[in-house]
């Protein structure tokens, strides 16, 4: 071959060799690029989902000034509000806990005191004219039995404390059944000032019929005493 081939061939194969080499700089170039992103996207990544993560851990917590959040516990170190925006607002109830959907063995709430002699659990305050606390039970078509209310005390702590300045303690009325029922080493305790106990004359004689133990006054201000049946005995 003469010179003038060479030279040709040699710019041919430089000129091919610059091609490969830019191409191949390109392509290193893209490559690292690539690693560069997704390097980056995956810090983002991560501290979003740290973020996100230390937001749900602030919203579970709900502290004071936060959002109160379901499904989840909440801690406060304040007093906690709800009233309604104008007085005068007509609302039955102004807050409800509906537990109507849960299983038969479920609880709707609880409200667990303080571990202290002189911690209370619940206050239920009744306003001038009104009442503190209703509750109402019924019984259940499959022969269940519904408690209106239910207390118990154990380690020797008394289940029910009533007290009233001027009224009465305890009322308890019912059209078929037994007003108050209480069972124990005794039945009922009783004091007062006045009297221990008072058993109300009632208009006209005793019934016919009684069970063992009624102890009847009639409208005369005799005490009766029933056998059981018809048997009824005059005490006084």
């Amino acid at each position: 071959m003469d010179s003038g081939s060479n030279s040709s061939d040699t710019q041919a194969a430089g000129a091919a060799s610059g091609a490969s080499s830019g191409s191949l700089r390109r392509a290193a170039q893209a490559k690292t690029s690539r690693r560069t992103m997704l390097r980056r996207g995956g810090i983002v990544a991560a501290g979003t989902v740290a973020g996100l993560t230390l937001l749900d851990q602030r919203r579970a917590e709900a502290a004071d000034g936060g959002s109160f959040v379901l499904g989840n516990p909440n801690d406060a170190n304040h007093t906690t509000s709800l009233a309604v925006t104008n007085a005068g607002t007509t609302l039955n109830p102004l807050f409800r806990v509906n537990g109507g959907g849960l299983s038969g063995t479920s609880t709707t709430m609880i409200v667990d005191g303080p571990g202290a002699d002189r911690g209370i659990a619940l206050v239920v305050n009744g306003n001038t004219g009104g009442t503190g606390l209703i509750a109402s039970a019924a019984t259940g078509t499959g022969g269940t039995t519904g408690l209106a209310l239910a207390a118990s005390g154990s380690n020797g702590a008394d289940a029910i404390h009533a007290s009233s300045d001027k009224g009465t303690a305890v009322s308890a009325g019912s059209a078929h059944g037994a007003g108050v029922r209480a069972s124990g080493k005794r039945g009922g305790v009783f004091k007062g000032t006045t009297a221990a106990i008072q058993l109300e004359p009632t208009a006209g004689s005793h019934p016919t019929h009684g069970a063992k133990g009624d102890l009847f006054v009639d409208h005369n201000a005799h005490l009766f005493f029933c056998r059981g049946g018809t048997n009824w005995v005059k005490l006084a």
